[in-house]
């Protein structure tokens, strides 16, 4: 393998590790529902199996990459240099960490309306074209999932600072 290819060393350690310690502490990260009628899934399957999936093959590719080669940099050097190849999926880590935590404040409709208009600028789709499918798109989500699913996320803090009442009502559940 080429030296090039080795750069990143440690971000594969690093996800390996990480990956292997969600999923053991996956049970306080989640609940377990419990239903009499019909079969249903847990909520942590998905993540569980998404995750043993990335622990998998990072630690497949951490041991094609793990073994010295004579006058490569140390595996410090490697991740900091191959940082810059991954900039964009720590960006997007990070958007989605704020955006998960904004729900709860400035409610589900906003919150993924900037997030995923974060995400179209970040690639460089910045036509207004986009940004209309950007709205389209979210007033689909919420008209699925809101309407039709009848799924609803708990009260917005800012709502609850603005509206009172039927106002107040329609805020949460809509927007």
């Amino acid at each position: 393998m080429e030296y090039e290819h080795r750069k990143s060393k440690l971000f594969f350690l690093f996800i390996t590790i990480i990956s292997i310690c969600l999923i053991f502490t996956y049970q306080s990260h989640t609940v377990e529902i419990k239903r009499d009628h019909g079969w249903y899934t847990q909520p942590y399957v998905a993540p569980l199996f998404g995750l043993g999936i990335l622990a998998f093959f990072s630690f497949i590719k951490l041991l094609l990459v793990i073994r010295p080669i004579e006058g490569e940099k140390s595996l410090l050097e490697s991740f900091v240099e191959s940082l810059g190849y991954y900039r964009m999926v720590f960006i997007t880590g990070i958007l989605f960490f704020v955006y998960v935590n904004s729900i709860t404040i400035i409610g589900f409709t906003l919150s993924t309306m900037l997030f995923v208009l974060s995400i179209v600028w970040l690639s460089r789709l910045i036509s207004p074209i986009w940004v209309l499918n950007t709205f389209i798109a979210v007033a689909l989500i919420v008209l699925i999932f809101r309407v039709g699913v009848n799924i609803w996320i708990p009260d917005v803090a800012l709502y609850e600072k603005l509206f009172s009442g039927e106002t107040l009502w329609f805020m949460n559940k809509y927007f």
